[in-house]
């Protein structure tokens, strides 16, 4: 397991939306956390020469972190215990609702 530790310079979100890149140290610095109500954001500054292998890896980061964000709704909402069958019952009732809904 890759453990990374890095200082992260702390941004508002808002003063971030405000100013944009200016809002950022100089050019050499990073990660940034960008901070909103109840909400945080992960900034990476990259360059021209980033690797691409390195994006794909943060891209299944990414995944994996959606991944837990909906296991967590799940357990919230006691959906965790479903069976495959019921959660297979689950999508076709909710395909069938789709397709009976009146295009507006």
């Amino acid at each position: 397991m890759l453990r990374v530790e890095a200082a992260v310079l702390t941004l508002s979100l808002r003063e971030f939306q405000r100013q944009g890149g200016k809002a950022l140290p100089g050019p050499s610095g990073g990660p940034f956390l960008l901070q909103g109500q109840g909400e945080q954001f992960l900034v990476l500054r990259v360059g021209h020469d980033f690797p691409p292998e390195l994006l794909d890896e943060l891209q299944g980061f990414a995944a994996i972190m959606a991944l837990r964000e909906n296991q967590a709704r799940a357990v919230e909402s006691c959906l965790d215990h479903l069976s495959m069958v019921e959660v297979e019952a689950e999508i076709k009732s909710a395909r069938a609702e789709r397709r009976n809904r009146p295009n507006l």
